[in-house]
């Protein structure tokens, strides 16, 4: 299929429903988590337990936007995602460095019989996040290139 065969509207359909899978994942964590209490670690430990199942959505509409750039030969929008995507690799690798202390200070204050369910949780989240930090890389340094690809290509 050529480029020139996709619709306007076709096009800003998928640019709409990348940003609504964005948009309704942080709206859905950030209300599961109200209030805001970032100062316990109870809460910080939910919070990021929680947002580590969260990822795949946003990342998806990432994903749609980036390939719905590439179809309508937007190579400054690809570039856009693609530093959204690299920006979001090093801040989940500082998550997964606080999300790991909070998991001691959670073990440290419950009692010995669930320490070992924190524990296995937390292994968990942290591959998922681990997981997530790699696709984001992934997909910020593909996406850089590609731009620039795209660019050369288009003579701009």
């Amino acid at each position: 299929m050529r480029t020139s065969e996709l619709s306007p509207w076709f096009l800003w359909g998928l640019y709409l429903f990348g940003l609504a899978l964005i948009a309704t994942a942080a709206v859905d964590l950030l209300t599961t988590v109200w209030p805001f209490r970032f100062g316990e670690v109870a809460w910080r430990y939910g919070f990021l337990g929680l947002a580590a199942g969260y990822l795949q959505t946003p990342t998806l509409g990432l994903v749609l936007i980036a390939l719905a750039a590439h179809a309508d030969e937007r190579p400054a929008l690809i570039q856009a995602v693609a530093l959204v995507c690299l920006a979001t690799s090093v801040v989940l690798v500082l998550v997964m460095g606080v999300f790991a202390m909070d998991v001691l200070q959670m073990r440290a204050i419950r009692g010995a019989d669930t320490q070992g369910a924190v524990l296995t949780g937390a292994v968990f989240q942290e591959l998922k996040y681990l997981m997530a930090t790699a696709v984001f890389l992934l997909l910020g340094i593909g996406g850089r290139r590609t731009a620039k690809k795209l660019a050369r290509r288009l003579g701009g």
